[in-house]
């Protein structure tokens, strides 16, 4: 789980730390740096997966940096059937059940460790994971198709 660093760390400069604090920060399942910062509290590694764990809960993204990790995120170590599963979690509703709070949506690293998964082989993983990829890179082919051939003509 993410500790926010002191918003007066807060910069604009790209040669600082990425900060990921939640949703916004992260984009069609990957992190898009957006705010950085000169103050480390708590990172998270280039391949590490980002769970959102305030509203919306469950939002999932791949982070291709080093980062630093604020309040509303947790860095999880996994790969592409990991990411897939997580990704289903939360179109199922799953993270929904333990959201807590009035005002936003959120859960605690005890609802993420206590998470009941199946998980198979590491090898089955891989497969399983790999496929899922090319199946969502082919829906993205699909969907910009209308927009190529509109460009075209």
């Amino acid at each position: 789980m993410g500790q926010s660093p002191s918003s007066r760390n807060y910069t604009e400069n790209p040669s600082d730390y990425i900060l990921v604090q939640g949703n916004a920060d992260m984009k069609n399942g990957h992190v898009v740096p957006r705010v950085w910062t000169t103050q480390i509290t708590k990172q998270a590694e280039k391949g590490d997966l980002i769970l959102s764990v305030r509203a919306p809960v469950g939002d999932i993204g791949k982070t291709d940096y080093d980062i630093v990790i604020g309040r509303g995120v947790a860095a999880i170590k996994g790969n592409s059937f990991i990411f897939q599963l997580l990704t289903k979690m939360k179109l199922n509703g799953y993270w929904t059940r333990f959201s807590t709070g009035s005002t936003f949506e959120s859960i605690n690293s005890d609802n993420i460790k206590n998470a009941q998964i199946m998980i198979p082989n590491l090898k089955e993983q891989e497969k399983i994971g790999n496929t899922f990829s090319s199946i969502d890179s082919l829906i993205t082919l699909h969907q910009r198709k209308p927009d190529y051939q509109k460009w075209r003509y």
